[in-house]
């Protein structure tokens, strides 16, 4: 008989394991989301191949199928999977996948509905890891041939998506608009292309502080460092990305003479990635700390290790020689200039010849504002700007974005302006068409900004450069940004994998 308490958290997976020794334990996970008659059929099956019946749930924020899910917040979800008798025991996985749980638990079955398919784990990433960890506890997989019913078809046909109005008017229309084999199809326009990103490596860097009091002696807020959390930023971020999608990704960067933290940067780098890390000398490589409260995760401080001079002739030299020898090779560059002077105005000219090829993203901060400005790039495919930078750049603060976007196609040589606006989505205009296609925002609890701009601006630049069609690329570029601010930093980068899931569970 189970214990008195149905719910477990994992720690107490080793000591069930350890109760019930000489038993066949079967576990089941998922994210059980609207729970059917399919479900029920599916454990039934899953007990008959053993004695015990354990099925573990995704944690809210883990949930990886697309906007607005779950429908059903954990508390809802693990109360309706504790009243079906046939299930033992109940646990809840604070992961997006499985792996934790399986080597606590050490199961002698694992199973997954009819949905998954072994023979295709290569294109489930997360199927694959959990694979790996039941191979090293000795499990089997099994697969449940019971006919599936679609929880995800119910709920957006139901409109039960925790999304706004926007949201859900912006999907609908898409739905009556593609449907999901020809969205594959567009994707399938990423495959060979072939991709060059330039910009500043840049290392990020959160530290996690409680405050603790005043000092005794001095006026000051002291505080208790908690935790260290370390991830590649800049271009470095941008390339990982971009690598999941692509045939070929190459990135050219600096990094600096002074704590260059070269290891660092190629254990965090896709190893299908060519790259060119030159040198930049009397600098470090940039390296970005903010202080957080460790209970909110508020940023704090923000202390910036960097030198923001321009290279010097002969680095200068080096890179130019360098792009001059590359830019011919590939379908899609990427220029990510974030103002800290590896962009000089010799180079800008090299990259202004790209032209069509061309996706720029230039971004104002604390040390280049004032400085920085795209006007200094006549020529180029598309330029992706936050509003509030868009505004700064032309000196105007109340005219509409239409008439904004007009100024800055009559200045600079475009084909597509994309303007992000945080909360409020992101509109695209096409100075050909004169098109204006806004795309809401599909993030309604927002973690962490950082890495949200250059994710939206990567996957633009793959999706126009890939000819995708406009309404499926803001899609697309939303769905990434989206995935990037709900966790703490660039820990983990949206890949094709996670955008196949996404856009399977949107159009079913």
């Amino acid at each position: 008989m189970p214990l008195r308490n149905k719910i477990l958290n994992i720690k107490s997976l080793k000591k069930l394991k350890e109760r019930y020794k000489r038993k066949k334990i079967v576990l089941c996970h998922g994210v059980f989301d609207l729970l059917h008659v399919g479900h029920i059929n599916y454990f039934q099956s899953a007990k008959k191949l053993g004695d015990i019946l354990i099925v573990s749930i995704t944690e809210d924020k883990f949930v990886n199928k697309g906007p607005g899910r779950p429908a059903f917040t954990i508390d809802n979800r693990v109360k309706f999977l504790k009243e079906i008798n046939i299930i033992d025991y109940v646990c809840i996985s604070n992961d997006f996948t499985s792996e934790k749980i399986i080597k606590n638990l050490k199961p002698n079955i694992y199973c997954k509905g009819s949905d998954y398919n072994v023979k295709n784990l290569n294109s489930d990433i997360n199927l694959k890891k959990e694979l790996h960890a039941l191979k090293l506890v000795r499990g089997k997989f099994q697969i449940i041939n019971e006919p599936s019913f679609s929880s995800s078809k119910y709920i957006n046909e139901n409109e039960l998506q925790n999304i706004s109005y926007e949201c859900k008017k912006f999907i609908n229309n898409l739905r009556k608009e593609f449907q999901l084999n020809e969205i594959n199809k567009y994707i399938d326009n990423f495959k060979n292309k072939k991709v060059l990103v330039l910009g500043e490596t840049i290392i990020d860097e959160y530290i996690t502080t409680e405050a603790i009091g005043k000092s005794g002696k001095e006026p000051m807020m002291v505080v208790q460092q908690k935790k260290k959390i370390k991830f590649l930023g800049g271009v470095g971020y941008i390339a990982n990305l971009c690598s999941s999608f692509v045939k070929e990704v190459k990135m050219i960067s600096f990094l600096g003479d002074k704590n260059s933290e070269k290891k660092y940067v190629l254990k965090k780098l896709n190893k299908k990635i060519k790259h060119h890390l030159l040198i930049k000398k009397n600098s470090p490589t940039i390296i970005k700390t903010r202080y957080l409260d460790d209970y909110r995760k508020t940023k704090m401080l923000g202390v910036y290790e960097l030198n923001d001079d321009l290279i010097n002739e002969q680095e200068e030299k080096r890179l130019y020689k360098l792009l001059k020898s590359n830019l011919n090779k590939y379908d899609i560059v990427i220029v990510a200039d974030y103002g800290h002077g590896i962009i000089t105005e010799k180079i800008r000219g090299l990259l202004i010849n790209c032209g069509k090829k061309l996706f720029l993203n230039t971004q104002i901060n604390s040390f280049n504002r004032g400085y920085h400005s795209v006007f200094k790039y006549k020529k180029m495919n598309s330029y992706i700007i936050n509003e509030s930078e868009l505004r700064y750049e032309l000196k105007d603060r109340s005219s509409s974005l239409t008439d904004l976007t007009k100024k800055l196609f009559q200045k600079i040589s475009l084909n597509n302006i994309i303007v992000t606006r945080g909360r409020w989505g992101a509109k695209l205009f096409n100075s050909k068409t004169k098109n204006v296609i806004s795309c809401p925002a599909f993030n309604e609890n927002t973690i962490d900004t950082v890495g949200a701009g250059d994710t939206f601006f990567a996957l633009s630049s793959l999706t126009l450069g890939s000819n995708i069609n406009k309404k499926i690329g803001l899609l697309i570029s939303s769905l990434a940004a989206s995935y990037s601010i709900n966790q703490l930093g660039n820990i983990s980068a949206f890949n094709l994998s996670i955008l196949k899931k996404h856009l399977n569970h949107i159009f079913k």
